[in-house]
């Protein structure tokens, strides 16, 4: 008979690594969302395009305040992300943000949009063009957390 000695559950606490990234700052809290507009607007993003899921799109107001707080004219919403990203809809999105000539990339909801977002980006990169993300993350619609990643070459 064997026995295995398991770690305890600090014991590696402080291992790990850490890698740089281009992340230049993270706005998050209450409220946040109303700082929206001069985000996108140092960034110079006039025309954002939102990629979220169908049913964030539908059974929420986020989208609808997002829009509304992001100052800008012109807001596309890509509403066609499902669960786990899908690649055919992340061409999908690809080909959208291409005819719409958005210069921004706002992400709302969970991991799926997210991640689609990511992949929307390098994909369109791809053709040696800019563009900028701002990634939006929210659990629930009363306190939104803004993540900010910089794309911008």
């Amino acid at each position: 008979m064997s026995s295995t000695i398991l770690p305890t559950t600090n014991q590696y606490t402080n291992l790990g690594t850490y890698v740089a990234t281009i992340l230049k700052r993270v706005e998050y809290g209450v409220g946040s969302l109303s700082k929206l507009a001069d985000i996108l607007s140092e960034l110079s993003i006039s025309k954002p395009f939102l990629v979220t899921s169908a049913s964030l799109a539908t059974k929420t107001d986020i989208i609808e305040s997002i829009k509304n707080a992001s100052g800008c004219e012109s807001v596309v919403v890509f509403s066609g992300i499902q669960q786990h990203s899908p690649i055919q809809h992340i061409r999908n999105a690809v080909i959208e943000l291409k005819m719409r000539g958005s210069d921004g990339i706002i992400a709302v909801g969970g991991g799926s949009p997210i991640d689609a977002a990511k992949l929307v980006i390098h994909l369109y990169k791809e053709r040696n063009r800019s563009i900028a993300q701002v990634s939006q993350h929210s659990n629930d619609t009363l306190g939104c957390r803004i993540h900010h990643y910089l794309w911008l070459h």
